[in-house]
């Protein structure tokens, strides 16, 4: 299995993925807790440093890049701060951005997270504000230009935030594409899980499947067993990797037993910002470098145990993987 997973590393830069859904701004803002304020009872930060990461479908695209592969990237921002900044990080590390609109109409969505800590210690996060751009706004994506570039990909991401960028009429036209060209496509939908039929996979935390199935599954493996088998069978997947935190994840595959696979690392976890991009980036890469399920979903855990322990929103690299897997 080392060896196999090994080998996939050294195909990823031959392969071209397409990412389509929400663009998000990750925005961290550092600082320290100085004081109690004396208007109300809450703490005072004295801010030092702020970050704007991509975020959402964004991130998945920047954890591919970070991997060696080429990108295509679509979506909708603003014409606005955070939508020219996320393009302009992708752009730098080489993606594809054709596909991506700049509206005046539309506001980029951006989570604001405030982390702080007594001056010598690591700072955690306290608050985390929501803008929400436009939930009602409708990217119209060039179906034409769509078209074009995935002819030329290996496999299609789907990242799905709720923010309505893959409208149903869109999502039937990928899944013909991708079933015309044969390549994989995965999704991961933050609240529409239950509208991804018929594609090749999916990859819900545990919280999204509970919320989709309407049942509590918590610690109990055989619930979770039976609802994943009923959500594969009924969505027609052909996989359906869930994830669940501390306890690792676990692989649903048609006519096989379920695998589990154990968190990589420790459970000391520095941020879960973004880790959920991360898997399903190296885990869709893989599938379209030739790997099985099970490959793609071990390395997709290696990799979500790295980006874990990294402040923000984080990437994972190739070299990083390699190191993990000897």
């Amino acid at each position: 299995m080392q060896k196999q997973l090994l080998s996939l590393l050294k195909k990823f830069s031959k392969s071209t993925i397409v990412v389509v859904g929400d663009m998000i701004a990750d925005e961290f803002l550092y600082g320290h807790v100085s004081r109690i304020s004396r208007e109300a009872p809450v703490l005072v930060v004295d801010c030092r440093n702020l970050v704007r990461l991509p975020g959402g479908a964004a991130n998945a695209a920047n954890n591919l890049l970070s991997l060696g592969c080429r990108v295509a990237v679509a979506g909708a921002v603003g014409m606005d701060e955070p939508g020219k900044e996320i393009l302009d990080a992708l752009r730098k590390k080489g993606a594809d951005t054709r596909t991506v609109l700049r509206r005046r109409s539309r506001t980029t969505p951006m989570k604001t997270r405030i982390l702080a800590g007594a001056p010598h210690s690591a700072p955690h996060q306290i608050v985390r504000v929501d803008r929400s751009g436009s939930r009602n706004d409708s990217a119209r994506l060039s179906l034409t230009l769509l078209d074009s570039i995935i002819r030329t990909a290996d496999g299609i991401i789907l990242s799905d935030y709720g923010y309505g960028t893959i409208s149903p009429a869109l999502l039937d036209h990928l899944r013909r594409l991708a079933g015309t060209k044969g390549i994989p496509i995965v999704a991961d939908s933050r609240f529409g899980m239950s509208d991804y039929t018929e594609i090749t996979a999916i990859t819900p935390n545990i919280t999204e499947l509970e919320a989709a199935s309407g049942i509590s599954i918590g610690p109990d493996t055989g619930l979770l067993h039976e609802v994943a088998g009923e959500v594969l069978a009924r969505q027609r997947l052909q996989s359906l990797l869930v994830t669940q935190g501390r306890f690792g994840m676990t692989l649903f595959e048609a006519g096989k037993p379920p695998l589990h696979i154990p968190i990589y690392g420790t459970d000391e976890v520095a941020d879960v910002t973004g880790a959920g991009d991360t898997v399903i980036a190296v885990f869709t890469l893989c599938l379209a470098c030739g790997a099985s399920p099970a490959q793609a979903a071990r390395l997709a855990n290696y990799a979500g145990g790295i980006v874990v322990m990294k402040q923000g929103t984080a990437t994972v690299t190739r070299a990083e993987l390699r190191s993990a897997l000897r």
